[in-house]
Formats: C-alpha cells, sequence, structure tokens
C-alpha cells in the first residue's frame, strides 16, 4: 500500500446527528470489544461511523479508513491490532 492509513475520525457526532445520516438504516458491520463499525444511508449518502458501546460515543470515519478496520478484521489480522486502531480513532477528537 502506498499510503498508510492514520485511523483517524472526522469528527465526534451526537446522537443525533447520528440518527439523522443513518435515517435510512444503518449496518453492523464489525464488533470487536466495546466498538462496533456500523455504517447508516441517508438517501443516498452513506457513512461510516465507530461507535464506542462503552462510552456511547460516535465518531464518523472516512470510507477508506472503514475499509481497512473491515479488512484488517477480515483478513485475520492480530485482534490487537485491530483494537488498537480502533482506540486511536476513539482517542483522535474530543
Amino acid at each position: 500500500m502506498s499510503e498508510s492509513v492514520s485511523f483517524t475520525a472526522e469528527r465526534k457526532v451526537t446522537r443525533e446527528e447520528f440518527m439523522e445520516l443513518a435515517q435510512n438504516g444503518m449496518r453492523d458491520l464489525m464488533d470487536i470489544e466495546q466498538y462496533k463499525l456500523v455504517d447508516g444511508y441517508k438517501g443516498e449518502a452513506l457513512s461510516h461511523f465507530v461507535y464506542d458501546t462503552a462510552t456511547h460515543d460516535c465518531f464518523l470515519i472516512d470510507l477508506r479508513t472503514a475499509y481497512e478496520l473491515l479488512a484488517l478484521s477480515l483478513a485475520g489480522e492480530n485482534k490487537q491490532q485491530v483494537l488498537s486502531s480502533l482506540k486511536k480513532i476513539a482517542s483522535s477528537v474530543s
């Protein structure tokens, strides 16, 4: 891969913002410990999120970051590496 993924959130979103961005449906893509990778539709627009079930914080991430998280998980990478990436996202914005 020529460019590394930084595993940062675009921003933290409120529950209301999440519900607005996922008003036409949500899918759980991955669960690991307290974190969920989910996506949601608003009309034709698709948004991706990391949700921390321990704190109920939700972070908007870009498609590339979502893809890399899912690819790491599906490729059987070390669970701690995936978890570390999720923690980076959760700590990247306050």
